[in-house]
């Protein structure tokens, strides 16, 4: 599924295809809300949660690269060791 066809998904097949579909990265606190980064098909999608995720505030999807910089230090990343 693309970026275009899945902002186009109602609210609760989004959060559906999300949970069935996507991959896992991290997740940030803001505030009040905890917000969960996924990855669907070479996009990311945030799910925003309001107080210990009870309900779901907001979900943002993008495929830009430079809004992941609030999860990098989340992410390990191995040395790449070449032999032959």
């Amino acid at each position: 599924m693309n970026l275009f066809d899945f902002q186009l998904l109602p609210y609760h097949e989004k959060i559906d295809t999300l949970y069935e579909q996507g991959v896992y990265l991290g997740k940030r606190k803001m505030d009040d809300l905890t917000v969960l980064l996924y990855q669907l098909d070479g996009y990311y999608i945030e799910i925003f949660y309001k107080k210990h995720r009870c309900y779901v505030t907001k979900v943002n999807v993008f495929s830009s690269t430079s809004l992941l910089d609030p999860y990098l230090d989340q992410i390990a990343v191995e040395p790449f060791v070449y032999t032959k």
